[in-house]
């Protein structure tokens, strides 16, 4: 499954890199509420929640629906023009029409935005309004709560949601942000640059190793777990660095607002596992025989002969089975006088865990 970013008829001036200061708020937000899949700032993440207070993680619990798997789009810029201070990023979400926000916050409580109905309707038509409760209701009473006071009072809705944000910000993000403004300053100026010299479309592909790029299609394709192509012809895309967004890259793409891209401003990309390297770890411990061998290896490095008369199999098996567990980045093998020696990688191994679950989470 791919996020296709399609340029066929981009007019390559509505291409922007921009800060937002709201967005890694939003970010952080997110890892707080799935410290699981963001480990990397695990440590940041419980100093944090250490100095919260009771009011505010009562909010944050209630509300956390809107930055969880699904980010509301309103926490995204909602223009291209440059806005790197939160309070005119917060008036920018003040100002969008009543519908749009209804509409924004209607996909995020209910988690997917697949046939979401108009906001008219989910205000004004019972059943489809019921209909759209039934369905949060479904997936939390959380959810379901959010949702009956979005429909009651969409602008108090709104209100809550822009004094929440300026309590974290007064809480612990005005310090926060003041350490990463830098960050992710730099990753907007460096790529903003690399825009200027480069092919924009090899470009964008290269801020994230889940992404490809068709050259000949004019077209960035997105692994995610999500299905959909933008025509980006007379779209705007607004391209947002972050640093806690860890490994992980939305594409975010509501008609009438610019395409969104916020992707990671500091990982190194080549370090990154894709998907194909992940199976071929998992598939070379499948088999018992290797398996068998990697456990011996794990112990003392042994050689090619050693294994064969341990195991009791023949050295080109010996050799058949390392290979495909050294292809895999499992097993390392070095050369002292005229033996090999072949032993786990260590780091490799205990970081597969963390790999895995970072892998199927981009």
């Amino acid at each position: 499954m791919a996020i296709a970013l399609q340029f066929a008829g981009f007019d390559i001036n509505n291409l922007r890199v921009s800060v937002s200061p709201l967005s890694e708020l939003m970010a952080v937000l997110h890892v707080l509420a799935e410290p699981d899949h963001h480990f990397e700032s695990s440590a940041k993440v419980q100093a944090i929640a250490r100095n919260l207070d009771d009011r505010l993680i009562a909010e944050f619990n209630a509300l956390s629906p809107l930055w969880a798997r699904f980010r509301a789009r309103f926490f995204f810029p909602v223009s291209t023009e440059p806005k790197q201070n939160l309070d005119l990023e917060l008036a920018g979400m003040a100002a969008l029409p009543l519908e749009a926000f209804v509409s924004m916050a209607a996909e995020a409580i209910r988690g997917f935005s697949k046939d979401l109905p108009a906001a008219q309707q989910l205000l004004r038509d019972e059943k489809v309004r019921r209909e759209f409760l039934d369905t949060c209701r479904s997936r939390s009473l959380g959810r379901f709560e959010l949702a009956e006071q979005l429909l009651n009072d969409p602008e108090q809705f709104r209100q809550r949601i822009i004094e929440f944000c300026l309590d974290c910000w007064n809480s612990f993000f005005k310090m926060e942000w003041e350490d990463l403004a830098l960050t992710v300053g730099r990753a907007a100026a460096q790529l903003a640059g690399k825009l200027n010299q480069t092919d924009p479309i090899a470009t964008i592909a290269s801020l994230s190793v889940t992404a490809k790029a068709f050259r000949g299609a004019s077209e960035v394709r997105f692994d995610k777990l999500q299905q959909r192509r933008v025509k980006m012809a007379e779209r705007e895309l607004l391209l947002v660095p972050s640093h806690w967004i860890g490994n992980h890259l939305t594409v975010k793409d509501n008609a009438g607002y610019p395409v969104i891209v916020h992707f990671p401003a500091q990982t190194r990309q080549e370090d990154l596992l894709q998907i194909h390297q992940m199976r071929g770890r998992l598939s070379a411990l499948s088999a018992d025989s290797r398996m068998e061998l990697f456990r011996h290896i794990s112990a003392e490095p042994m050689t090619t002969s050693e294994l064969a008369v341990r195991l009791g199999q023949p050295a080109a098996q010996i050799s058949r089975s390392l290979r495909v567990l050294r292809e895999a980045g499992l097993v390392v093998s070095d050369r002292h006088g005229k033996l090999v020696y072949h032993r786990i990688d260590t780091a490799t191994v205990l970081r597969m865990g963390p790999d895995l679950l970072a892998t199927l989470t981009r």
